[in-house]
């Protein structure tokens, strides 16, 4: 197959992908994402201790809450901590909380800009997330790497991505999540595939299974 048409066929699957999610893309029912500023950042943690030499401090068992969202890690490591512009990395059992979405990862570097989260990106075997649609309705997915962009509310997951709305499923190189549309966009990389599977109605399968 010649360059250009791998290129469209490329194209074509990573359109497909976006019938995951898109039957709910545009809803207005859902959550604000953005982060709120105005909000106090409270942080609780069984110890701390401060390196002067190395101005780095540690925490260990925190748990970090900004109105909604919450942050608990078994260790935490920043070289300041007034969150006007200081990066955090956080180690052992990360999990991030925000209005809906959860995601999970072994360890997690934390960006904060004016009192508030503003990117996350972190890292697992393999890192995970999960975000609730409302009702029962779930989608979740995994990869080695999860950037999240919380002003954007976007999740874009990267190497051996995969993703699942709980009855249809997509995996590639790359795949992006938009929190707030529900919108997914997937990219197979250099030399993959992106792959879909889609599973028929609880119904259909009933009906098959009949006598």
């Amino acid at each position: 197959m010649c360059a250009a048409a791998m290129s469209a066929s490329r194209r074509c699957a990573a359109l497909a992908a976006l019938l995951l999610a898109g039957a709910t893309a545009g809803a207005t029912d859902r959550p604000a994402f953005a982060p709120r500023t105005d909000l106090p950042i409270d942080l609780d943690a069984a110890s701390s201790e401060f390196d002067r030499r190395n101005e780095r401090l540690v925490f260990r068992n925190l748990k970090i809450t900004q109105g909604p969202m919450r942050i608990t890690a078994d260790l935490g490591e920043a070289t300041r901590v007034d969150f006007e512009n200081a990066r955090w990395i956080f180690r052992g059992n990360v999990v991030i909380d925000n209005q809906g979405a959860r995601v999970y990862c072994d360890e997690a570097e934390l960006t904060f800009v004016g009192h508030e989260l503003r990117s996350a990106a972190l890292t697992g075997k393999p890192a995970r997330f999960e975000h609730l649609r409302g009702g029962a309705q779930r989608t979740e997915g995994h990869s080695g790497l999860i950037e999240y962009d919380v002003t954007a509310a976007t999740i874009r997951l990267s190497h051996d991505a995969w993703l699942s709305d709980g009855a249809n499923e997509v995996s590639g190189d790359r795949i992006a999540y938009d929190l707030r549309r529900e919108y997914v966009t997937a990219d197979a990389g250099g030399s993959g595939q992106v792959r879909m599977r889609i599973k028929p109605p609880e119904r259909n399968r009933q009906e098959e299974a009949a006598p």
